[in-house]
């Protein structure tokens, strides 16, 4: 339906010069609520100069609708972010996830209110989300801490959490399976010896549960758990190749296999890498986390572990509608599995099954 002309910007890269997230650009496409009128007149602006369309906007059209006995039938998605790296700067990951979920309220009859809130304003704010009419609250916890989470209780409403992996969440929650995913990376990668972890430098739930799959799966099979097989990075495409710059100057030696955290860690440590002098995947293979469509167009193609953005964002809002139908019923807690997508990254595998 939308299609841009030859020579437009890409949505993300339209994203990045209007300083907006992909999801505020998803938003103001397909005519929802969820950004300031100055922020959509702009988005609009710049679509259309690209060549892209869009839907129209009515507020009157989309103001949250009520039940025939005038109590509210809509539902909140609130996008919480700390630094943002997560949630807007990981190649439409988060607006896969929104879409998946837009799609199955509205065959519901529900109406999604979108918003977002920072750290910095989330304990001023939380009140006024307390007065919110809405029947149901689903978050996008990528970034939150458990503790945040924790005050989400005075909301007073059926909560499912997703993308936020930590032990023990107050509410319903849908997740990827961190922990299995990456112990399947470390399956995939240890015959060719000793495998690296390049991990985020920000800990936030899933990574940590990457971590502790990485971890379990080099005590199962036998691999060396060293400190310097660990490189620590920032989880953005440029940060993560400066960091890993720095720490090939210092003299850090690659492994013959990486697992990293996710795609925007792997893709940002291979370009230092391949500044560097490595050869890939001859010197060193390397599997990513998301299976992003940078994944696919970087020199070498990026193995990647696939997670499903729909599943995920379908099963939060089927569990948030169950709880909204019967408040009393138990506390649930999806993992979402995944699958390994090969490429180019890890060729190193198939001289090894070969040898």
């Amino acid at each position: 339906m939308f299609s841009p002309e030859v020579d437009s910007l890409t949505l993300a890269q339209l994203a990045a010069r209007l300083n907006v997230s992909p999801a505020s650009v998803s938003i103001v496409r397909q005519g929802r609520p969820g950004v300031s009128d100055a922020t959509r007149r702009r988005i609009q602006s710049a679509l259309k100069a690209n060549g892209y369309s869009y839907l129209p906007y009515t507020p009157e059209q989309s103001a949250p609708t009520g039940k025939p006995d005038g109590s509210p039938q809509y539902i909140r998605l609130l996008k919480y972010y700390r630094s943002a790296l997560l949630t807007d700067k990981n190649e439409g990951f988060v607006d896969a996830i929104i879409d998946a979920i837009d799609a199955v309220a509205r065959t519901r009859n529900y109406t999604l209110v979108f918003s977002s809130l920072s750290s910095d304003e989330f304990d001023q704010r939380l009140p006024e989300l307390a007065g919110d009419s809405c029947i149901g609250l689903l978050v996008i916890a990528t970034e939150m801490e458990c503790e945040e989470i924790e005050k989400l209780r005075i909301l007073r409403v059926p909560i499912v959490v997703l993308d936020c992996d930590h032990p023990a969440l107050p509410f319903s929650s849908v997740t990827m399976n961190n922990r299995d995913l990456a112990y399947a990376a470390v399956a995939q990668l240890r015959t060719l010896g000793e495998v690296g972890y390049l991990c985020s430098s920000i800990r936030t739930g899933n990574f940590k549960a990457r971590g502790n799959g990485y971890r379990e799966a080099l005590h199962d099979f036998g691999l060396p758990e060293r400190e310097e097989l660990c490189f620590s990075v920032t989880p953005g495409l440029n940060a993560a190749c400066e960091d890993m710059n720095r720490l090939l100057d210092a003299g850090r030696k690659l492994p013959p296999a990486l697992f990293a955290d996710n795609d925007v860690i792997a893709i940002g440590a291979m370009r230092a890498m391949q500044a560097h002098g490595y050869q890939l995947p001859q010197d060193v293979n390397i599997i990513g986390v998301d299976n992003t469509m940078l994944s696919q167009i970087c020199i070498p193609a990026l193995s990647s572990i696939q997670i499903s953005c729909a599943a995920l964002g379908e099963q939060a809002i089927q569990l948030l509608l169950d709880q909204i139908a019967d408040p009393s019923g138990e506390q649930l807690h999806i993992h979402i599995g995944s699958r390994f997508i090969a490429r180019e990254s890890t060729a190193g595998l198939n001289r090894s099954a070969e040898a």
